[in-house]
């Protein structure tokens, strides 16, 4: 290897960013040497993951479950009409695509469900953890695996025209961490700011609501910019409030969240209910058909005239006292809802109605 030859590829590749005043080659050196975790990788995770890879983080675990749809284009900036086309993996077209942009860093594609089973090898290794998430559940796994190993994670969502953004530096220990802060620096958690998930059908998503192309460029943006302060140990400099983004209306505001919450059971008393599974949404196939039951972790209440208004643009919907059933245009599926957050979604694939249960009914 020339070493010499690599230094220069690396001066020009990223020449523009080491002229600002808090980078330069030695905090240039430290994203080289830097390790995160994006889980999800539909639209924030896309950008997110795209400006990380181009400033030159040097590696980046990207973990989705889910293929490329042509719904996705109008918003999902690492995917082009073959991937639809093919029906790709978005974890491996996005791998791909972020190869093509900066061949000089590692990209590891992990095609698989992110759930409690799983979520603690994933993120072996890893600096920092992403949110590129479109449900609560996989949202407290996350904040339970910062808490329980100290690190950074960056909370993020998006729906309609509106976003969030809060950065988490959860009080715990520290000690063989490559990013480090003190006790005054430390954040509330997810927890501290939302003791619970918000029940199962009760928050808009994307696929009932849409979402904002620049609204998904502006969260992510903000979500990069954290992300490199963060690793290149620029702590102080971060806004850690929370940040609520909306370009359509000009909405920009800030809300203090204080400090972490004393009678928080995750990051005060150390319990780790999603990380531990106790929380985890179950799933059963139904024998002898090709039909997934879901029982969501503590039983909702859903108003299932409200919901049937919302998923009427997207099937043949029947709704009574006892059930709703909407036939799904696009995906030719049945999902049947029960006013307790029950659902049975008709595929014999227990991820794919996890997929289709968080995109219809939200978490």
């Amino acid at each position: 290897m020339n070493l010499e030859s690599d230094s220069a590829a690396s001066i020009g590749r990223y020449h523009r960013q080491m002229l600002l005043p808090d980078f330069g080659p030695e905090r240039q050196e430290q994203l080289e040497d830097a390790t995160v975790l994006v889980v999800g990788c539909g639209a924030l995770g896309c950008g997110v993951a795209d400006l990380l890879a181009r400033a030159g983080v040097g590696t980046i675990r990207i973990v989705d479950r889910d293929i490329v749809e042509q719904t996705n284009l109008q918003r999902q900036v690492l995917y082009c009409q073959a991937d639809a086309d093919a029906s790709r993996p978005k974890a491996l077209a996005a791998a791909e695509r972020l190869r093509a942009v900066n061949p000089t860093i590692d990209i590891e594609p992990v095609i698989d469900d992110f759930r409690a089973s799983n979520a603690e090898d994933i993120a072996a290794g890893m600096s920092l953890l992403i949110d590129g998430l479109d449900n609560f559940d996989a949202r407290y796994l996350l904040n339970d695996l910062a808490v329980k190993y100290g690190l950074p994670y960056i909370y993020a969502g998006a729906v309609g025209t509106g976003g969030l953004v809060m950065p988490i530096l959860p009080r715990s220990i520290q000690q063989g961490r490559s990013i480090t802060w003190t006790s005054s620096q430390a954040t509330p958690c997810l927890r501290c700011i939302f003791p619970e998930p918000a029940p199962a059908g009760s928050t808009p998503t994307c696929d009932t609501s849409g979402v904002l192309g620049p609204t998904i460029a502006a969260v992510t943006a903000q979500q990069a910019a954290i992300a490199l302060s963060l690793l290149i140990g620029r702590i102080d400099g971060i806004d850690r409030s929370m940040h609520s983004i909306d370009p359509w209306t000009g909405e920009d505001r800030r809300m203090q969240t204080g400090t972490p919450h004393n009678m928080c059971p995750c990051c005060h008393d150390r319990v780790f209910e999603w990380l531990d599974g106790d929380r985890e949404r179950r799933t059963e196939a139904i024998c002898g058909r090709d039909t997934v039951q879901i029982l969501p972790g503590p039983p909702s209440c859903i108003d299932l005239e409200s919901m049937a208004t919302r998923l009427a643009e997207h099937g043949t919907v029947h709704c009574d006292e006892y059930a709703l059933r909407v036939d799904l245009n696009h995906d030719a599926v049945r999902i049947t809802i029960f006013p307790d957050g029950r659902a049975l979604i008709g595929v014999g694939d227990p991820i794919q109605a996890r997929t289709l249960y968080d995109r219809f009914i939200g978490s």
